[in-house]
């Protein structure tokens, strides 16, 4: 209707125009102004028309946009969020749940979402806590969360959010129904999509497609269909992203473990001749240092060399946490070595982030593919081949043979033994005792933690403490051995010390002081009787955390000691920065008087007379003979310690017992 008077409209003004030029003078002039006048008439009435039409039909489009991608999204969640049926119904998300709506929350425009119950009512939002509690009551049921619910039609609405600061400027609110497996209806997410971008999208286009239609009155027909064609391709182009993330790692763009499982089964187990488990090494400390940022760097710095070094048919991966897998095609081992040697030294190599510079390495396991077993049997080999990586030193790699399936095996049961005897409280805390260097009379003990197999036998601490380390497990343990002891040595009245030795790893955290303190508190035992140690290892990183945490136990009374003086990097600055209130010699000087005397001596009597000349206490460890402590007392030593005096045990074998002669 519109094309037909347009071109009327244009027939009409070039015969009265061609009329006006025949006859001088006439009226044309009137006759153009009225022919211009209705064509701008016409025109504006188009505009109007197109205007009204583009609002409605970007509107109707806006929405169907915001409904697809909620509902895409909500599918999406459905299938990446464990147990989603649970979470519905109690609104508490457990940590792999949590991690999961962290992903899904960013996917494509979307920014924030709340789930209801299949009643309609509200259960959880993306960026609050849970939803209800104790004492307050049933939320109420949203009437419009309802309707979906019991109709299983999708509805939105666009909101404009302009001058909030916690909106987008144009966002819709679209309720989409949460199905399970089988299509049911499990309840209903409210989903808050961006639609800043789509509306102005959709908005130019119209208007673009707009004014050609009004000049030439021959697109109109087309609108809906660009519209479609439009909708469509924003639509695939959503889909594709949601795929991608169905089948790769968000942050690192490389396959994910069922991709990677997928694919290696789809090929055949045959096509890949080796897998390398990588790991990257004291990542929590990477994390914890330097934040979760930096950490997400590193992770995506490794992932690009392992990207690099792959060959065009080889598989990555990223399996969670800073576990990496790489399916190697190359049908040579020597090739392979190579090619993972490769990446253990190009991760190696440090690398800057906003002018920091961080160090990293990388542990690798490689195990050859054998036909015969599954894939995830030699995923398990190249794990144990990871784990003798780790045990020789890390940032290394080693190749699976039997033996390691063994020690993977003594390994994961050396682990579950840890984690069931701290569940059970089945460790156990002997104590040794420590004596006066002149009356050889007991003047306190040093806690030490033991534990047993499951066949009572006793397993050295030097094998189950860094296993408890690894497992991150030391900080419980260590804070039940100082609320324990301390329980303990509160109720002995003789003023004897208690000595408790600490994991670096207990530093790391920021609770080793408020536990100390509460350790204190609970037992009633004053902090001038208890001794903390560790060892010179903590001190290297020069950490301004840990010197806050020693001085803050200082001021609290506690004692401070540096264990094994001697051993690893003694610097005279540790002394001097730190204050240390003891020195404890180690063993293997105490056990050289018997083999090298003079220069053991020699050693021994420098220590005593440097910890004299900075007003620290001198404790000898390892004394096993009589010669030993009459040679350790005239050098001076304040305390000894070792198996003369009683091997560790019970606190009832040795209360008010001592050694003077």
């Amino acid at each position: 209707m519109f094309g037909s008077k347009f071109k009327a409209a244009g027939a009409l003004a070039r015969a009265r125009g061609a009329g006006a030029s025949d006859r001088p003078g006439g009226g044309g002039g009137l006759k153009g102004f009225q022919i211009l006048a209705a064509g701008f008439s016409i025109a504006a009435a188009l505009l109007m028309a197109i205007s009204i039409a583009v609002e409605r039909t970007v509107e109707d489009v806006v929405k169907r946009q915001a409904i697809a991608d909620s509902e895409r999204w909500a599918s999406h969640m459905a299938r990446k969020v464990p147990d989603l049926e649970r979470l519905i119904a109690t609104g508490l998300p457990d940590a792999a749940q949590e991690e999961a709506l962290r992903d899904t929350r960013s996917v494509g425009s979307i920014f924030r979402f709340s789930l209801y119950d299949s009643d309609g009512r509200l259960v959880l939002v993306s960026d609050d806590s849970p939803v209800g509690g104790a004492g307050s009551g049933a939320p109420e049921i949203d009437a419009e969360a309802a309707a979906v619910a019991r109709t299983g039609r999708s509805t939105a609405g666009v909101d404009d959010g302009t001058g909030r600061t916690d909106r987008p400027d144009l966002h819709a609110e679209a309720y989409v129904p949460i199905r399970d497996g089988t299509g049911a209806i499990r309840g209903v997410a409210e989903v808050y999509v961006d639609v800043t971008a789509t509306r102005a999208f959709f908005t130019a286009s119209f208007r673009s497609f707009g004014l050609i239609l009004s000049a030439a009155c021959l697109l109109m027909v087309s609108l809906p269909a660009s519209a479609y064609v439009l909708q469509r391709r924003m639509a695939l182009k959503a889909q594709e992203s949601v795929e991608f993330l169905a089948r790769h790692d968000s942050l690192t763009g490389l396959l994910n473990r069922a991709e990677f499982t997928a694919r290696a089964e789809r090929d055949g187990r045959c096509t890949l001749h080796a897998l390398a488990f990588v790991d990257v090494d004291h990542f929590k400390q990477v994390n914890d240092t330097h934040g979760h940022r930096t950490g997400d760097a590193l992770l995506t710095h490794i992932a690009h060399i392992l990207q690099s070094e792959a060959g065009p048919e080889d598989l990555v991966a990223r399996f969670g946490g800073d576990e990496f897998v790489l399916g190697i095609r190359n049908p040579s081992e020597d090739a392979a070595i190579e090619h993972v040697n490769a990446v253990v030294r190009r991760c190696a190599e440090p690398f800057r982030l906003d002018g920091k510079r961080i160090n990293s390495t990388v542990s690798i396991g490689l195990a050859r593919v054998d036909c015969a077993q599954s894939l995830d049997r030699t995923l398990s080999q190249a794990d144990a081949a990871l784990y003798h990586a780790k045990a020789a030193g890390r940032s290394d790699l080693a190749v699976y043979g039997s033996e390691m399936g063994e020690r993977m095996a003594a390994r994961r049961a050396l682990e579950a033994r840890v984690r069931a005897a701290l569940e059970r409280k089945e460790f156990e805390i002997h104590y040794q005792p420590l004596v006066d260097g002149v009356t050889h009379g007991i003047v306190g003990y040093e806690a030490l933690l033991r534990l047993r197999s499951d066949a009572g036998d006793p397993i050295p601490p030097a094998i189950f403490i860094p296993v408890a380390e690894e497992l991150g497990l030391i900080s419980e343990i260590g804070a039940w051995v100082l609320r324990t002891a301390t329980a303990a040595f509160a109720a002995i009245e003789d003023g004897c010390t208690l000595s408790v030795n600490l994991s670096a790893v207990q530093f790391e955290d920021g609770a080793l002081v408020p536990t100390v303190r509460a350790a204190l508190h609970e037992s009633g035992l004053p902090a001038q009787r208890l001794e903390l140690e560790i060892t010179e290892s903590l001190l290297l990183g020069d950490s301004r955390s840990v010197e806050m945490q020693i001085d803050a136990l200082k001021e609290m009374g506690v004692g401070i000691a540096m264990d094994d003086f001697g051993t690893g990097f003694s610097s005279l600055s540790y002394l001097w920065k730190y204050g240390f209130d003891r020195i404890k010699i180690d063993r293997s000087f105490v056990g050289a008087l018997d083999e090298n005397p003079e220069r053991a001596r020699d050693i021994i009597e420098t220590t005593v007379l440097l910890g004299q000349r900075l007003g620290m206490k001198i404790t000898a460890e390892g004394v096993e003979t009589a010669e030993q402590s009459a040679l350790l007392t005239q050098l001076g030593c304040d305390v000894l310690q070792g198996y003369l005096y009683g091997r560790p045990g019970p606190i009832a074998d040795f209360h008010r017992r001592d050694f003077g002669t």
